[in-house]
């Protein structure tokens, strides 16, 4: 029971905030203001979240974790930083900021903290990570597209933020080192065009170890001309893209669709090279747990993926492996997402997380071997 308890709240811990996002951030009743939004000059320092000498501790607190199987056993899975790390890591965080301009400033607000903290901290067991702050679409300006669904959603100020931070990156930091581009919803957009623009088929795609664009509404197998999706574990320069959904779920979805006629594009970053994989998951300790607990759990074992074509498109599919608490884990990912028509969007990145850790390992190792 014990065990039951304890992956139920985990999993509301996940998605709760999420939740009360949406519920507490109303759709104005006007366009929210552009607010300031200058040209960022990332050669200063302040202007990243993370990066080599720079966290305020988003990037560097407590990533340790206890690891429960589906028979409930638990074991320590503590998080290491790796000591000169061969890679870097270029991340691109989602939608959270709650300011209430159309952009976001460059001031984190605690939200966008917890997204790079719970989706890219973790990186750092593998590569050097940077994370740059950006002018990004704010939850106040998702809210407003929502409810109205003809306006033309405006990436460029965004988008040129992320480009002036690559582009410094590049020029100041990356001296020939390979890259990983991690990026999740508004994020993965971001990083798909900065793929299509200035790296497939570039000098730069020999610097890319691989891409991780998760939740992007709008990829499908041409978004890319040399950026191929990965197939294998020792595969780089390549796109790992997927959208997830409980595979009890049958209605529309917001993610995953692709125009007529156009090969769909998923990656299973549990089963590289196709078919069902077992999940990575990590998700936050529920704050009844015990208080010598570390902040994080790994669900080993409890979920498992396959990347499934339909009509729609496609999308990872997840299924709920028998255990002690598959009932209630499957409540809790239908109840606590945003809505059905986006599946598990908030979790795309945790549920998988272990599984994009281990990848990256193997490619990371291929790319030197290649160099």
């Amino acid at each position: 029971m014990r065990t039951i308890l304890l992956l139920t709240a985990v999993a509301l811990a996940a998605t709760a905030p999420v939740a009360a996002q949406m519920a507490n951030n109303p759709t104005p009743a006007t366009m929210p203001d552009h607010g300031d939004t200058p040209p960022v000059d990332y050669t200063v320092p302040a202007n990243w979240i993370c990066r080599p000498g720079v966290d305020d501790g988003t990037c560097s607190a407590n990533l340790d974790a206890v690891k429960i199987d589906a028979a409930g056993a638990r074991t320590p899975a503590p998080h290491v930083i790796a000591k000169d790390a061969p890679i870097d890591c270029f991340y691109v965080y989602p939608t959270t900021s709650l300011d209430p301009t159309l952009y976001s400033d460059l001031v984190p607000d605690a939200e966008e903290k917890r997204s790079v903290h719970g989706q890219a901290a973790r990186l750092t067991t593998r590569c050097r990570l940077f994370v740059p702050v950006y002018h990004q679409l704010t939850m106040a300006a998702l809210r407003w597209t929502m409810a109205h669904p003809a306006t033309v959603t405006d990436f460029e100020v965004p988008y040129r933020d992320v480009l002036a931070a690559w582009k410094s990156y590049l020029a100041h930091d990356n001296h020939k080192r390979g890259v990983v581009l991690v990026g999740h919803s508004q994020g993965a957009i971001l990083l798909k065009r900065l793929i299509a623009e200035e790296i497939d088929g570039k000098p730069a795609q020999k610097l890319l170890v691989a891409a991780y664009l998760a939740g992007n509404p709008d990829l499908n197998a041409k978004s890319f001309h040399d950026v191929k999706p990965c197939a294998a574990p020792d595969q780089t320069g390549c796109v790992v893209a997927w959208s997830s959904y409980i595979d009890s779920y049958d209605g529309p979805r917001f993610f995953g669709a692709t125009p007529s006629g156009t090969p769909p594009l998923c990656v299973n970053p549990a089963a590289i090279g196709g078919g069902r994989g077992a999940l990575e998951t990590y998700l936050s300790k529920p704050s009844f747990a015990p208080a010598e607990d570390p902040p994080y759990v790994e669900l080993a074992g409890q979920l498992t993926a396959e990347c499934v074509a339909d009509a729609q498109g496609a999308v990872l599919r997840l299924h709920i492996e028998p255990g002690p608490a598959a009932g209630l884990l499957g409540v809790v990912l239908q109840k606590f997402s945003p809505s059905p028509v986006w599946g598990e969007h908030p979790l795309d990145i945790s549920l998988v997380q272990g599984n994009i850790v281990d990848l990256i390992g193997s490619q990371t190792r291929a790319w030197l071997a290649r160099r």
